[in-house]
């Protein structure tokens, strides 16, 4: 969501530059919004030594956690060795702190290893601010959407206080969530997809697709039907495939094309939504071309969190309707 307000605006830059080996970053933060639009580009970074700050789970068992926010979207992934990342942080920091972090810390997670934006749209990133300032996060993945939206300007205020690691989103950049695990960026590219000469927030959502040996997850944020397209074009044979899909854009039928969901071929969709939303999420014309697959559909309005474990061979699917309350 896009706001412009008439007030003037300073932005300060934080440069740390690191020794021997260990690759230059730069992260320039917004203090005050302008009139023109954030546009911060974190340079790719290398990895910072491993010091994850979590807890080991006993089984070798992968966790990704859609959480129940409300009429927005948060992912929590635990992997085996503890190592944890949170896309996105739904639309309030109410709901962060009440149920996203008890969530962590009910399994044993004390730092948060990944942050992931997939776009700077309020409802996904409503939550960030609070949640950057009561867990320390290792690293911060923003594909770094030109946007006015300030709650993006506080976030990136506190990445650079904490002094958190900045890295790029871009297609064929990876993640490193421990051993057995891949995490592969597949969305956005360069040069962004615009919307009306404007780069468009939506099309240029980071996409995530989580492996861990035969199970696949894909983490879709807002794409729309041109970045779907452009994403079944760019992949090779079945490499799309997911048993799991993190349906895009809250169910909405801008979203889910006919041709996307072939190529995912998922067996379980999830809809990140709001229970009785202003949208009408998820859509009718979704929900028909889900059900028309034989794909089994989630709600997090209406089955609250949904949690899916798998050891790499099969998942199983646990929800959570506590505190289901709409948006």
């Amino acid at each position: 969501m896009r706001s412009i307000e008439n007030a003037s605006a300073a932005r300060t830059c934080l440069a740390a530059l690191a020794v021997g080996a260990v690759l230059s970053l730069i992260l320039c933060g917004v203090l005050l919004l302008t009139v023109a639009p954030i546009d911060i580009l974190p340079r790719p970074a290398t990895l910072p030594p491993d010091r994850r700050g979590t807890v080991e789970q006993t089984a070798a068992t992968t966790t990704v956690a859609v959480m129940d926010v409300g009429q927005g979207m948060c992912v929590v992934v635990l992997a085996p060795d503890g190592t944890s990342m949170v896309v996105d942080a739904g639309r309030s920091g109410d709901r962060i702190e009440n149920i996203v972090i008890p969530y962590l810390r009910e399994n044993g997670i004390t730092e948060i290893d990944y942050l992931v934006v997939t776009h700077p749209d309020q409802d996904h990133i409503g939550g960030m601010p609070r949640l950057l300032n009561q867990m320390p996060v290792r690293n911060f993945v923003d594909p770094a959407i030109p946007t006015t939206n300030q709650t993006y300007g506080h976030t990136l205020e506190r990445v650079l206080e904490y002094s958190v690691n900045p890295i790029l989103a871009r297609a064929g950049n990876s993640l490193d969530l421990g051993t057995g695990i891949r995490v592969d960026i597949l969305w956005p590219r360069e040069p962004f997809l615009l919307d009306g000469g404007e780069p468009d927030t939506n099309d240029n959502s980071t996409v995530i697709q989580l492996t861990m040996g035969n199970v696949r997850f894909l983490i879709t944020g807002d794409i729309e039907q041109t970045a779907e397209e452009m994403i079944v074009e760019s992949m090779v044979n079945d490499a799309l495939q997911s048993d799991v899909l993190v349906v895009a854009h809250h169910g909405s039928n801008s979203s889910s094309t006919a041709q996307f969901l072939d190529a995912v071929s998922p067996s379980v969709a999830v809809i990140p939504v709001g229970l009785d939303n202003q949208y009408g999420h998820p859509h009718d014309e979704v929900m028909q071309r889900l059900r028309f697959r034989g794909i089994t559909i989630h709600r997090t309005d209406l089955d609250g969190t949904v949690e899916l474990t798998t050891n790499g061979e099969q998942f199983t699917v646990q929800l959570d309707r506590t505190g289901i309350d709409g948006q």
